[in-house]
């Protein structure tokens, strides 16, 4: 082997090693966003009429959800949604860490008026 092709070899042998670790993906960031979790407490009959609602504005979001319909999921979740005098309404949970997704969870999935000022 040549001197002039040691040296095109090693050359070429650096561009592919270097090119190489230019395509590597940087690694994440360990700060990088958690999509919040809601939870929400939905009473069984309930349930049928708002998952769907619930499910787009979860997905359109990017939210985390989680919908119980058993009765000790009331007290834990951050919006309760329930059948009043066969009217849906919406509760908040005071002090929720994600107050204003689960406000904006039971904008999106009621009609207006059925939540508290």
């Amino acid at each position: 082997m040549t001197a002039i092709s040691a040296t095109v070899l090693r050359v070429s042998l650096a561009s592919l090693a270097l090119a190489g670790l230019a395509c590597r993906k940087a690694p994440r960031s360990s700060a990088a966003r958690t999509p919040p979790l809601v939870t929400a407490y939905v009473t069984p009959p309930a349930a049928e009429r708002v998952m769907g609602r619930m499910l787009d504005a979860a997905a359109r979001h990017d939210w985390r959800l989680s919908v119980r319909t058993d009765s000790a999921a009331l007290a834990e979740a951050d919006v309760a949604i329930i059948d009043s005098a066969g009217r849906l309404v919406a509760r908040l949970r005071a002090g929720s860490p994600v107050a204003a997704e689960a406000r904006a969870l039971a904008e999106a999935v009621l009609p207006p008026g059925a939540l508290p000022r």
